[in-house]
């Protein structure tokens, strides 16, 4: 399917008196319906060939006198012409195709027209209904675009006109009577196409306007969930999809690391330089959780950062033991370090801002009581009061990750 760019409602409009949609409509209609309108044609050009050539037979009794280019030019130009049209129908534009076909129409229709014309056969006459036959089918079964059968229909009328006022011989009742019969067909299967024409795209604009109204409702119901997910500070995830993804992965048998995150001495940042520098602290802080790789061998399990509320963060991470929990600690307080964000007001002297963590695991493999997601926390929370207590800069681990060490250029505190 051909891509097309996206609608809005009032590019819908109404449909002009040529019934004609609005140029993005009729591209994304094009982009739906445009392969099976090309099978249709190609399938209706067959079956139209072989009825049309049928006259060939006729022509033995109607038009003996000019059976030869009868036959000739129905199996020698109308077909083969006709053929590879159908062929070009898909290597085209929908603007083309449609006026290729506009153009074979009106071929198909003068031929009959030009033998009623030149024959002088007794029985010549009758060959003049062949062109009406013509006429409704391009209108009705080829399903002519309205303006493309307004065009055919008025030049197929305009030709049968002109043959019979010109013909040599014929009955002079006849010249009157044929028009009018001629005008008749014209009139019924041109309204006939307006008809269906009119009903297609009506259709299409009801059903594209369901469908764009259900688009608009998911797209806001999208963004809604997006804003009730990401913190309008940092743009990191909040509390709420914090909690929704521990509690997805607390679901699986698999482990489950959380991280706490607080950067230290935060109200003195603020109470030094204002609660402007502090946010833009916090939101370069989030920044470099949001793509935070400790190194290239880490391994790559599934990792949410999130602010947790104020100047907390949390990590959690499903599928990493307490080594890997341990190093992505470490490395997370490294990094932060190297920011090298300025904090003149630290009691501590450090002059940079840093941040504490504490590290809590639930391990893959074992009962999970219905309190365990909040234990974990407290866990994770212990630790990171532990962390602060030792002097901050560094992180810590909960009592069921006692025993791993890591070096990474952050000490556990």
């Amino acid at each position: 399917m051909t891509a097309v760019a996206p609608l809005e409602p009032d590019t819908l409009g109404r449909l002009d008196r040529l019934l004609r949609l609005h140029p993005r409509t009729e591209a994304r209609y094009e982009a739906e319906h445009g392969p099976q309108r090309v099978a249709g044609l190609r399938q209706l050009i067959l079956v139209g060939l072989i009825f049309y050539n049928v006259y060939n037979f006729t022509s033995v009794w109607l038009m003996p006198d000019i059976l030869d280019l009868s036959v000739a030019m129905r199996l020698l130009v109308v077909t083969p012409g006709s053929l590879a049209l159908a062929w070009m129908l898909s290597r085209v534009g929908p603007a083309a195709r449609e006026g290729l076909v506009l153009g074979g129409m009106i071929g198909s229709m003068a031929l009959p027209m030009l033998l009623f014309w030149l024959t002088t056969a007794p029985l010549g006459v009758f060959t003049f209904g062949e062109s009406i036959l013509v006429v409704i089918y391009g209108n009705l079964l080829l399903a002519l675009r309205f303006r493309h059968a307004l065009v055919f229909t008025a030049v197929a009328f305009l030709c049968a006109t002109l043959a019979v006022f010109t013909k040599a011989g014929l009955d002079p009742d006849l010249r009157y009577a044929l028009p009018v019969q001629y005008a008749t067909g014209c009139a019924f299967s041109l309204y006939a196409n307006f008809r269906m024409e009119r009903q297609r795209c009506r259709d299409y604009r009801r059903t594209l306007k369901a469908l764009l109204a259900s688009e608009a409702a998911e797209a806001a119901r999208q963004r809604f969930q997006g804003l009730s997910h990401t913190d309008p500070l940092t743009g990191l995830p909040n509390r709420r999809l914090l909690d929704e993804t521990v509690a997805a992965w607390f679901a699986e048998d698999r482990a489950v690391a959380l991280l706490m995150i607080d950067v230290d001495h935060f109200k003195p940042f603020n109470d030094a330089l204002g609660h402007p520098e502090g946010d833009a602290c916090l939101r370069r802080v989030a920044a470099l959780f949001e793509t935070f790789v400790p190194d290239p061998g880490f391994p790559d399990p599934d990792v949410l950062a999130a602010r947790f509320g104020g100047e907390e963060f949390a990590f959690v991470v499903r599928d990493a033991g307490a080594p890997e929990a341990a190093r992505l600690a470490a490395a997370l307080v490294s990094a932060v370090e190297n920011l090298g964000i300025s904090h003149p007001a630290r009691p501590d002297g450090v002059g940079v801002v840093t941040i504490s963590v504490g590290v809590a695991l639930e391990p893959a493999g074992l009962p999970r009581a219905g309190d365990a997601r909040d234990a974990l926390f407290e866990e994770a929370d212990r630790a990171l009061y532990r962390a602060k207590h030792r002097g901050r800069n560094g992180y810590a681990l909960a009592d069921g990750c006692a025993g791993v060490a890591v070096s990474l250029g952050a000490r556990p505190a």
